[in-house]
């Protein structure tokens, strides 16, 4: 951070010695800010959420960590769950109601490790009569047969009646978008660290993240598509022009099933706020994912190698303007 602050072109207000600026809510701290009896501590912050396979790499005030991380981390991890339980993948749990003509029962549906399927009914939370129509109407009354007098009944099988399951939409879409967002955002700072944050054009992503309920930005922050292992990390798209940006590449893994997530985040200079807007229109319409290219950002050392502390900068700078060479050259 002091490196940073040192440069001519930069300007902190209020100025300050020897802190650090929380990266979501920019507001400074200071050594003694890392006792948690301080007023504003900071806290240990896991990018992704621990509950999704993360691990502690950053440090944001308690303020950002538990209000935005708690408002949007639960939604996004209750959004890939009912995503596990709509697909019946092994290890997944839900609550639902089960219903037949008109009567209902509250209980889960458990898809063991083997993918076994378990419908567990539970009038406990259920209404009693509703609960014993339903039961009835789906598990009728059987007559066992003596087998001496009827032979030709003893191997009559038990059948149940068909009965519907209600699938679970309790996450919040919008909240859960607003979270793949700030894992991305925080993982490229967790990587380039402070240099990355002079950015303009991240102040109405971070406007975003602190304010999940709010459209600041458009609906779409992601690429979709499964990129290679090797680019998991930070990338930079060269081209085309209109989707220039970093691009965020993580993995998050609940207990059934572990999901790729490319998360677009702008550059220092054009298309800047509007990449989002690109991404609406250029791969979410017609065929979708259409060819760009991209390239990955070695995985060397941004934070404690004081010559790389701009390393953000000096790779948008190397590739953009190396593309736009290219297609000098090309012309």
């Amino acid at each position: 951070m002091s490196l940073i602050k040192s440069h001519p072109d930069i300007t902190f207000k209020p100025d300050f010695e020897n802190g650090y600026v929380c990266p979501l809510c920019f507001d400074p701290f200071f050594e003694n800010d890392l006792n948690l009896t301080s007023k504003k501590p900071l806290t240990l912050e896991d990018v992704p959420p621990k509950s999704l396979g993360g691990n502690p790499k950053i440090l944001t005030c308690k303020d950002c960590n538990s209000k935005s991380g708690h408002i949007l981390d639960n939604h996004l991890l209750q959004s890939l769950k009912e995503l596990d339980a709509k697909e019946f993948l092994p290890n997944s749990e839900y609550k639902t109601t089960f219903s037949r003509n008109g009567n209902q029962a509250n209980g889960t549906v458990k898809i063991d490790k083997d993918g076994k399927i378990v419908f567990d009914i539970q009038p406990q939370r259920s209404n009693p009569k509703s609960t014993n129509s339903f039961m009835k109407d789906v598990f009728p009354p059987i007559t066992f047969y003596n087998p001496l007098f009827h032979p030709e009944k003893q191997f009559e099988q038990y059948k149940t009646n068909e009965f519907s399951i209600k699938f679970p939409n309790n996450s919040n879409e919008r909240r859960s978008e607003v979270a793949l967002l700030r894992i991305g955002y925080l993982l490229a700072y967790s990587i380039f660290g402070s240099g990355f944050l002079i950015n303009g054009a991240l102040f109405k992503v971070r406007e975003q993240i602190l304010n999940p309920d709010k459209d600041i930005l458009p609906k779409v922050f992601w690429i979709k598509y499964e990129f290679p292992e090797n680019m998991l990390g930070m990338n930079i798209i060269k081209s085309p022009k209109e989707l220039m940006c970093f691009v965020a590449i993580f993995k998050l893994k609940t207990k059934s099933k572990e999901r790729q997530f490319a998360i677009a985040l702008p550059g220092p200079s054009s298309p800047g706020i509007e990449i989002y807007e690109n991404i609406e229109k250029l791969l979410c319409t017609g065929d979708g994912f259409r060819h760009i290219e991209i390239e990955h950002i070695p995985d060397i050392d941004f934070v404690k190698n004081l010559d790389n502390a701009w390393g953000a900068h000096l790779f948008w700078q190397k590739l953009t303007a190396q593309n736009e060479k290219n297609k000098k050259t090309s012309n």
